[in-house]
């Protein structure tokens, strides 16, 4: 939290600057996995980044890739730049899915709950709060267009490739519904995170079957994914420090702010993931900040 540098005035941010270091000479930091204010972004390479001022912190990526994975990375990322950059409607004709908790209470971060105070004022003290006990998974699937269907997973059912593949069955009904004149044409692609459960071999069989063409996610890349560097985010942003009663509330929250995305929001979403792509191949599959 940043001092006033006049009584009862915000203070000037300080500029961050990056420090580059081998990640085996430096000690992790995971006290704060939210982010602290002016905590950069970091997923690529064994390095991370350091913001100096008032808070000084370190994220560390999310893993650190040799040369060959960062050689196929980029691989990857080119492959998908060129199945949207040959076909102008491409962009439009990608779906992605993925899985996420959602709680039915979850603390701010740090900046959400940051306050102005006098600068010679004490610094305000907060209880440590935890997320709730109650949860529940959510598996979207959404294109440039908008929502097009959602899963709930009930409490405690383990999603396992023969569940998978009725959730995916369900996807096709919906899409068919959503989408006709995109379904019909069979020149759409379903990006889904590479977790071993869409990796195995019941999976990809049904897809084949169905004629459900794929388009593979890059390992290691949750900020290649439209679920993660985007709708998850916002969604979550709007629920911590609020607190829903029980499961079916929190749902019904969730369908709320959904609501309030627009179509900007969506074709913003997936305009963005072709520049990330390409960021990523600019660098050579190394960590970048942010956007």
């Amino acid at each position: 939290m940043y001092r006033a540098a006049r009584e009862g005035q915000p203070a000037p941010k300080q500029r961050a600057t990056t420090s580059r270091q081998p990640l085996h000479d430096v000690e992790p930091n995971f006290d704060d996995e939210d982010g602290a204010v002016g905590r950069a972004t970091t997923w690529y390479s064994g390095e991370i980044i350091t913001h100096r001022g008032p808070e000084s912190t370190a994220r560390c990526p999310s893993r650190v890739l040799s040369d060959e994975q960062r050689e196929r990375l980029v691989g990857d990322s080119r492959e998908i730049v060129e199945l949207i950059t040959s076909n102008p409607s491409a962009l439009g004709s990608l779906v992605t899915c993925d899985e996420s908790w959602i709680y039915c209470y979850d603390p701010e971060t740090k900046r959400q709950s940051s306050q102005w105070k006098h600068f010679d004022s004490p610094r305000p003290k907060k209880a440590r709060q935890s997320k709730s006990t109650g949860k529940l998974m959510m598996i979207p699937f959404f294109d440039s267009k908008g929502m097009i269907y959602i899963h709930w997973v009930s409490s405690g059912q383990t999603v396992n490739k023969e569940y998978y593949v009725e959730v995916l069955r369900e996807f096709r009904k919906r899409f068919r519904r959503n989408r006709p004149e995109l379904f019909k044409s069979g020149r759409w692609h379903l990006q889904q995170y590479n977790a071993a459960v869409h990796k195995s071999i019941l999976v990809p069989n049904y897809m084949t079957e169905m004629g459900v063409k794929t388009v593979l996610h890059p390992l290691y890349s949750p900020d290649l994914a439209p679920c993660d560097f985007w709708l998850f985010l916002k969604l979550k942003e709007n629920f911590r420090g609020r607190r829903s009663e029980d499961i079916e509330e929190m749902k019904e929250a969730v369908i709320r702010v959904l609501d309030t995305f627009a179509l900007e929001d969506y074709e913003g979403a997936f305009k963005k993931w072709l520049e990330r792509y390409n960021k990523c191949i600019e660098v050579g599959g190394s960590y970048f900040e942010g956007d």
